[in-house]
């Protein structure tokens, strides 16, 4: 299915609803879907904590939010169904834009490991992942232990930086858990891990470049 590129401003935190895949599924107290919408709906910017984590790398101080776009889908190959973000989100500042994808997290995981999801070894699902790991740069021979979900929303932030030719690509996990026993923050440290990075938390983290795109990651805890 072709992506629109007409869309409509949100009313409130509700007008998401309608825009997830699974609404009657997805849209539930206490997890991601209804809490991202109510955090950037009550904040109508970006939000504090994610703000106060961006000031802590000059690349993005002072950002002035330009558009965010709740469930946006990004097209990739080997298949019809495209890479769904929680959220887009085109940011400015002095040194230049920024495209984000925000991957909202409260009660869920990551899903599976790109192990168990090429378990069919599908020729379409090679291809997907050989598009991916380019785009990403990724070059670590460590991507069958890791999940699946995190390669493809960094791409996400990666083609549409490419196609608004942005300066830098960030993906955001906005984790609504604080604990780590729970949060499945163990799953992005091993992620930055592999592009031989440290992790840490509120801060965005250079993994990488690809073409002109400078490639970042971030972690933010949000109440």
């Amino acid at each position: 299915m072709k992506q629109k590129k007409i869309l409509e401003p949100t009313i409130n935190a509700i007008s998401w609803k309608k825009l997830l895949a699974d609404p009657e599924k997805h849209w539930q107290d206490g997890y991601s879907a209804k809490m991202t919408a109510e955090s950037w709906e009550a904040a109508n910017d970006i939000p504090k904590e994610i703000v106060n984590a961006l000031n802590n790398n000059e690349q993005f101080r002072n950002a002035e939010l330009l558009m965010a776009i709740p469930e946006f889908k990004v097209s990739l190959p080997g298949g019809t169904r495209p890479s769904q973000n929680d959220l887009l989100v085109l940011i400015s500042n002095e040194i230049g834009l920024t495209v984000i994808t925000i991957e909202a997290k409260a009660k869920e995981d990551f899903g599976p490991l790109i192990s168990d999801w090429l378990q069919d070894n599908s020729k379409g699902k090679r291809e997907r992942l050989e598009y991916i790991l380019k785009e990403i740069n990724f070059k670590s021979k460590e991507c069958l232990s890791l999940r699946y979900q995190l390669f493809h929303r960094l791409a996400s932030a990666v083609i549409m930086a490419k196609k608004f030719h942005a300066r830098n690509a960030l993906m955001v996990i906005q984790s609504f858990i604080e604990s780590d026993e729970d949060n499945h923050f163990k799953d992005f440290e091993k992620f930055v891990n592999a592009y031989d990075q440290t992790s840490t938390k509120e801060r965005p983290i250079k993994v990488g470049k690809s073409g002109d795109v400078d490639i970042y990651v971030m972690w933010v805890h949000s109440k």
